[in-house]
C-alpha cells in the first residue's frame, strides 16, 4: 500500500480527470482499518484485473457513441450489456475507450464475451 496524496482521487468527466480536493478530508474520517481495507480490495481487484488504461486516453459516454455511430442509446447501451461495445460501468454511466469505440466502428469483437440471452 502506497501513499496517497490529494491528486490521487477525482472524477472522470467527459473523459477527463478532475481532481477533488475534499475528498482528503473524507479519507481521513473514515477509520484507518476500513480506508486499508478498502485500499486493499481496491489494489487486489487492479492486480487480477489489470486494464489497458493509458494516460491521455479518451474515454466516451454512451450518448457521445450514439452520435457518432448513428445508431439509439438503447440500441448502444444493449451493445454494452451484452459484450458487442466492450465498456466499463461506473455507478450507472458507462465508459467506453477510444480503442474500443475503434474495435466497435470496426465490427472486431471477441465472440467468447458475447453474453446470448
Amino acid at each position: 500500500m502506497g501513499t496517497y496524496s490529494e491528486k490521487d482521487f477525482g472524477v472522470v468527466i467527459d473523459g477527463q480527470f478532475h481532481s477533488i480536493d475534499w475528498m482528503p478530508h473524507l479519507v481521513n474520517a473514515l477509520s484507518k482499518k476500513v480506508m486499508t481495507n478498502i485500499i486493499d480490495q481496491i489494489e487486489k481487484h487492479l492486480a487480477n484485473n489489470p486494464l489497458a488504461v493509458r494516460h491521455g486516453e479518451r474515454n466516451f459516454t454512451i450518448d457521445e457513441i450514439a452520435s457518432m455511430t448513428n445508431r439509439s442509446v438503447s440500441t448502444v447501451t444493449r451493445h454494452c450489456r451484452i459484450g458487442l461495445l466492450k465498456a466499463s460501468k461506473v455507478g450507472k454511466a458507462w465508459l467506453i475507450t477510444e480503442k474500443n469505440y475503434s474495435d466497435y466502428k470496426n465490427n472486431v469483437y471477441d465472440a467468447n464475451q458475447i453474453i446470448r440471452s
